[in-house]
């Protein structure tokens, strides 16, 4: 589904970015024109797991806070853009009042409503020259690179994590301060993790009792993306946006395990206690829904099996310890008993069941729907 996103941005005083050298030269001020813009986001209803309100919203539950970098300093011979540090204090008025620079900014946008946002901080300049814009989802916890070129962000496992590649806006021919004409470019945000929710059965009395209470899952997953800004734009590739400018990696200490999350509560699974697992029953008892977790993506390559060993590993794996038990779950994506899940992970959301049974056996299946563009579907895993 997808979710419109209204955006006003009123960029007020901004200094241009020539070039990936980052030098930064000063126009004359102007009568600048303010700057709006618009957003979409590409997917599933959901922008945080499990938070699940449609964009906009009359409510303020509805609200998708977004990080908006704007710059204008472009190499038009490398095709290249920074969008340096704005703490380095280029923008503002000068001592008379009139806007003095053009500059790089970072602001801050919250889309909810159907109209345009007025981005402060930033304005197009009247020369004509284009301003470039990403957006970045959560608003707070990105950093910029030294090279002005690249974004990263470090999630934790409960946070969606969204891009907007680059757009363009120009200062509108005709525009006067009588009667301002607004270019209203549009953001369209991209998810850029995979959403796993994760539920969980005993087959029967004797298997919730050898398995005792859940008291810890993670997953193997990476927990750092870096965005390079300066390539990254809206173009499509069969539909689909090029997210190849992304990558991920672990941040500095990370054991590689992402925990997994209430989806009620968003705090940590299990709780203080640990999860006690329900008894199967085919009248009364499903599946519950215990856990979720957002984590990296991966590229899941097709597989086969050669006396017996699979020629590849699985997707993701699962380190789960009970009371009594520590194993860990080979998350293997079929979509058959024979055919295997292929592709990017990305943007995808499994459902992952989760049957404990007898002599240390953990049987998984999943439900697996498109979390973007494309509908969704059911296959079982």
């Amino acid at each position: 589904m997808k979710r419109y996103i209204p955006i006003f941005i009123t960029m007020v005083s901004v200094i241009l970015l020539s070039g990936c050298q980052n030098e930064r030269e000063p126009q004359a001020a102007n009568d600048d024109q303010q700057v709006y813009l618009t957003a979409v986001t590409e997917g599933h209803e959901a922008t945080r797991a499990p938070y699940e309100q449609t964009i906009p919203n009359d409510s303020k539950d509805g609200v998708l806070h977004a990080a908006i970098w704007a710059s204008s300093f472009y190499n038009a011979t490398d095709d290249c853009y920074t969008f340096p540090n704005p703490t380095i204090p280029l923008n503002g008025k000068n001592g008379t009042g009139e806007f003095a620079h053009q500059v790089a900014i970072h602001a801050t946008a919250d889309f909810d409503s159907g109209a345009p946002q007025l981005l402060d901080q930033a304005v197009y300049p009247q020369s004509g020259t284009p301003v470039f814009f990403i957006g970045l989802h959560p608003q707070t916890g990105w950093q910029a690179g030294s090279d002005d070129m690249s974004a990263s962000f470090t999630f934790d496992g409960s946070n969606d994590v969204m891009f907007a590649p680059r757009i363009e806006g120009k200062y509108a021919s005709g525009s006067t301060a009588e009667n301002p004409v607004f270019d209203v470019p549009e953001l369209k945000f991209w998810h850029m993790l995979t959403w796993l929710k994760v539920r969980m059965i005993a087959e029967d009395e004797q298997a919730m009792s050898a398995w005792g209470k859940i008291k810890d899952i993670k997953i193997e997953s990476k927990n750092h993306v870096s965005i390079d800004i300066s390539r990254a734009d809206d173009s499509l590739v069969d539909g689909v946006i090029d997210m190849s400018c992304t990558t991920f990696s672990d941040a500095a200490g990370f054991d590689g395990l992402l925990p997994l999350y209430q989806p009620k509560s968003d705090n940590l699974f299990p709780a203080a206690g640990g999860y006690q697992l329900k008894v199967y029953d085919a009248k009364v008892t499903k599946p519950v829904e215990v856990a979720y977790v957002l984590c990296a993506p991966v590229e899941a390559l097709a597989k086969s099996v050669v006396d017996g060993i699979e020629t590849e590993s699985a997707e993701y794996v699962l380190h789960i310890e009970t009371e009594h038990r520590k194993v860990e779950v080979p998350i293997d994506l079929r979509v058959n008993d024979t055919k295997y899940y292929e592709g990017s992970t990305r943007a995808k959301c499994f459902t992952l069941n989760l049957t404990f049974k007898m002599g240390n056996t953990i049987v998984v299946t999943a439900d697996v729907v498109d979390w973007t563009l494309g509908g969704s579907g059911y296959v079982e895993l």
